[in-house]
């Protein structure tokens, strides 16, 4: 039998990415990696694009397709010789792609260069794009109210012709469950914090506030990693964590009675979907997909809101929420919904062949 390959492309070796390869795996395929970093020193940047031209033409001619997790420099040459070979090719978008922030300085639209030309085209070149949440392709209206973002792949190419398609992430409840107890007044966030725009785009000022307002409880960020963080400005009940992996995650997700995302951008986190998969009562910000993973099961806010009324929340002892944040995951984001997105992409003619 001939042995059925993919190509997926990424810039960050992801857990997301990861589970993805073991799923397309588990469908039976062979999956190529092409893992390119976003270096900006020259001679990496170049060398990365040297990379993807020749496995783009070595990896593509034996797949069926070729996937890009993200769209940035690293989708290009893939993509362009995927379409040359006439395989199927698809973006899968996470919310860089997908936005301009002038007030954060962030998103893949928000400056008229060569990269926004070049991830415009890259859209052109696919047979379809997946997005983590419907707000990528349509735009999050709260979003720009909150912090004047503008969202949405549709919003910025009006005329594109590729079908867009949601196909949110998928998380293993039988690995984020719950396995230890939980430690009342505990609230946790993690982020990969490297500079002070993720500081403020993952909401890290108001968790803060929320620490010294609430001296009885224990609050703890995790992902910390380069940046500058006084920790003698902190008060003494916030921890700072480095990266952490899956099972330390697990650990701190089952401790703590609260998870917090406060990002003022967003597609579908997958922090606090596990979160919820281990019990935590989910409590974020209205934008993007943090409404619909939170839905009923913990405590939703924006810029507007009374700041006492987040107090309030964390004070209160709510009973089965963490249960129920549990069930809706399960229930909006298994697996078999990502699988099959994949087998429904993979036995379909490209409509560019």
């Amino acid at each position: 039998m001939k042995p059925k390959n993919i190509t997926l492309v990424c810039n960050v070796k992801n857990t997301f990415v990861l589970k993805d390869v073991a799923l397309l795996e588990s469908l039976g395929y062979s999956v190529f990696l092409i893992h390119s970093p976003p270096f900006k020193d020259p001679f990496r940047f170049f060398l990365n694009r040297l990379r993807e031209f020749f496995l783009g033409i070595f990896y593509g001619i034996q797949s069926e397709a070729v996937l890009s997790w993200f769209n940035d420099y690293h989708s290009f040459l893939p993509l362009f010789w995927a379409q040359f070979f006439g395989k199927k090719r698809a973006i899968i978008v996470g919310g860089y792609d997908a936005v301009s922030s002038p007030t954060l300085g962030y998103g893949i639209f928000y400056k008229q260069t060569i990269r926004q030309k070049l991830a415009r085209l890259n859209y052109t070149l696919c047979d379809q794009i997946w997005v983590v949440h419907k707000s990528l392709a349509e735009g999050c209206k709260q979003a720009k109210v909150e912090s004047q973002t503008l969202s949405g792949i549709l919003n910025f190419i009006p005329n594109l012709k590729i079908p867009i398609v949601e196909v949110p992430t998928a998380y293993d409840s039988s690995f984020w469950e719950l396995n230890e107890t939980k430690q009342e007044k505990t609230v946790l966030t993690v982020a990969n914090i490297s500079d002070q725009r993720t500081f403020e785009r993952k909401g890290i000022p108001l968790f803060i506030s929320l620490a010294k307002a609430l001296p009885s409880h224990r609050f703890t960020i995790a992902g910390v990693k380069s940046i500058n963080i006084d920790q003698d400005a902190l008060p003494e009940n916030i921890q700072l964590l480095a990266t952490q992996t899956r099972e330390q995650l697990k650990s701190l997700y089952s401790k703590n009675q609260f998870y917090f995302q406060g990002s003022k951008i967003e597609g579908l986190p997958n922090v606090l979907c596990e979160a919820m998969l281990c019990e935590c009562v989910p409590m974020g910000k209205a934008v993007f997909g943090i409404p619909d993973a939170i839905g009923d099961t913990g405590f939703l806010f924006t810029k507007d809101t009374p700041f006492t009324e987040i107090i309030t929340f964390l004070r209160e002892k709510p009973e089965g929420f963490g249960e129920k944040a549990r069930q809706r995951i399960l229930k909006a984001y298994p697996i078999e919904r990502r699988k099959e997105a994949f087998i429904r992409m993979l036995n379909n003619r490209s409509s560019h062949e």
